[in-house]
Formats: C-alpha cells, sequence, structure tokens
C-alpha cells in the first residue's frame, strides 16, 4: 500500500502566482517554481548557481498540448537567462536542485536523460528539445539514488500543476492487468467503430489502437467536432485511430467523439459482456 507523502510550498513572493520553493518531507531535493518575468529576482539565490536540471513550461501549441522542455545545467540562473533571450514560448520554469549540495555534472546529465525518456513515454506535453539528451554513464549505486530523485521530481513536478511525468494509466491498470469490469466497449456491427475505453481517478480513458467513425454526421455535436479536428491535428487521431491514449473529462464526451454522435456515455460504454458503464456506476454506488 502507498504511504502519504507531506508537500511543502513556501510562496517566495506572498503571492500564489509568484515565486514558490517546494521540498517533500524527509527529501532532499527542492524545487524552485520561477515565472518567467521573476527569474531575474532569483539572481541572489546560491542554490540556482549549483548543478540543477529544469524544465520550461509553455502555453499549448498550435496542436493544442501544452509544451515543455527538459535541461540540466551547472549554473540554473545563468541558464534561464540564456533561456529568456533565446526561446520565445516558456512562460514557467521549475529548477530541481539537491539542498545537499550533491548533483555534480554526470547527474543532472543523467537526470535529463531519464526525464525526457519519461515525458516522451508519457506523451501528455509537446517536448521542445530539438534532439534526446545524451544520459551520463554513471555508477549503479548512483542510479539508483538518482531513481529515487526522479521519483520526488515526479511528485514534485505533479505538486506544482505538470502532469508532464503522470502516466494516464498507472502500471497497476496496465493492460494486462485490466479485469473485464474495467474496460469498456463501443462497437458497430459494420465496424465502422470499435473502441476501448477505461477509468481512472483523472477521468475517462481512450485506449490507443481504437476505431473512431471517420465522418462526422448531423447530430455530432459542435464541440466533438472541434475536438475530433484537434485530435487529429495534434497527431492523436490518424486514419480514424487512436495513436495514443487520450483523456476526457466525462464518458460521453469520449463516446461522442468516438461515434461522431450525441450520445449518452453511461449507455454506450459497455463491458464485453454488455454490462452498461451506468450500471457498473449504480453497483458501486450500492455497495
Amino acid at each position: 500500500m502507498a504511504r502519504g507523502k507531506s508537500l511543502k510550498i513556501f510562496m517566495m513572493d506572498g503571492d500564489v502566482a509568484g515565486r514558490w520553493i517546494c521540498t517533500l518531507a524527509g527529501r532532499i531535493t527542492k524545487a524552485y517554481r520561477i515565472p518567467r518575468a521573476l527569474y531575474k529576482k532569483c539572481s541572489y539565490i546560491n542554490e540556482l548557481k549549483r548543478p540543477a536540471v529544469y524544465l520550461l513550461f509553455g502555453d499549448e501549441d498550435d496542436s493544442g498540448r501544452p509544451v515543455v522542455y527538459i535541461g540540466e545545467t551547472e549554473d540554473a540562473y545563468t541558464r534561464l537567462k540564456d533561456h529568456e533571450d533565446k526561446k520565445d514560448y516558456w512562460s514557467e520554469a521549475i529548477v530541481f536542485v539537491s539542498q545537499d549540495d550533491h548533483f555534480n555534472k554526470a547527474h543532472v546529465k543523467y537526470l535529463e536523460g531519464r526525464l525526457y525518456d519519461i515525458a516522451i513515454q508519457v506523451d501528455r506535453y509537446t517536448v521542445m528539445n530539438t534532439q534526446k539528451p545524451t544520459s551520463a554513464a554513471i555508477a549503479i549505486d548512483e542510479q539508483a539514488e538518482m531513481e529515487d530523485f526522479i521519483d520526488n521530481i515526479t511528485v514534485l513536478t505533479f505538486g506544482m500543476g505538470h502532469k508532464v511525468f503522470e502516466p494516464l494509466i498507472k502500471k497497476d491498470m496496465g493492460s494486462d492487468d485490466l479485469s473485464k469490469k474495467q474496460v469498456f466497449y463501443i462497437k458497430t456491427k459494420n465496424g465502422s467503430v470499435n473502441a476501448k475505453m477505461i477509468r481512472t481517478v483523472e477521468g475517462y480513458v481512450v485506449l490507443k489502437g481504437s476505431k473512431i467513425r471517420e465522418s462526422d454526421t448531423k447530430s455530432t455535436p459542435s464541440w466533438a467536432k472541434k475536438k475530433r479536428k484537434q485530435l487529429i491535428s495534434e497527431g492523436t487521431i490518424k486514419n480514424g485511430v487512436f495513436l495514443r491514449n487520450e483523456l476526457f473529462s466525462s464518458s460521453s464526451g469520449a463516446s461522442d467523439v468516438v461515434t461522431g454522435n450525441s450520445t449518452s456515455g453511461k449507455k454506450m460504454w459497455k463491458t464485453e459482456t454488455g454490462i452498461t458503464l451506468g450500471e457498473i456506476i449504480e453497483q458501486e454506488e450500492q455497495n
């Protein structure tokens, strides 16, 4: 069973929109959240002049996805100054340091490479790095230590509002472990629609490989038309097939996009044995 964690946030400017320092109780990983407009106010912070790994976050790109850049540096403040001059898209930085000044160049290179790989695999954000970082070779005991830092970085990043390292489907809900009750389907007799969906704590995830009705219908809601176009534009849907898992906030939103109609998700989504999502929810509420 997972243990609870205590996240401490210090608002350096006394303003929720300002600079933050975030730490986890009992951990030496420290995160600085720095709005772009305020980075110059950090020139006095010695911890930001040490080796660090950092993230630059920006608004949605043309495809509608948020963006992130993942980097490493031996002097975070100087690197942010450089990015201020050369990168237009970012509005917020998160810099991760070791409170005991433990990081060296090899450590942050390793962290950069691993975080890049995780962000690519999770696939929630458009990663703006122009090339894959070259990860450093470090001793096996140091790798284990850095993996602990990665766990902490993942929690801290999520705690500051970014899910760049948070999988849509947890490891304990992998495809091999999903029971029939957890997977819901929409299928048509002619095969034009063949979609799978699972529920998570965030909402409803249409699974990679799901086939949708390619053309809109007269009853396709306007928002669903827009969403379908967006998913095609960003490359999530190609030739009527989901190429990645996609999160929806409601079951009906998911079924509307899949079928190209105005639908009731609780009625449309069914288990392999034909039990509707609505019936499953009703059973759960009675237990």
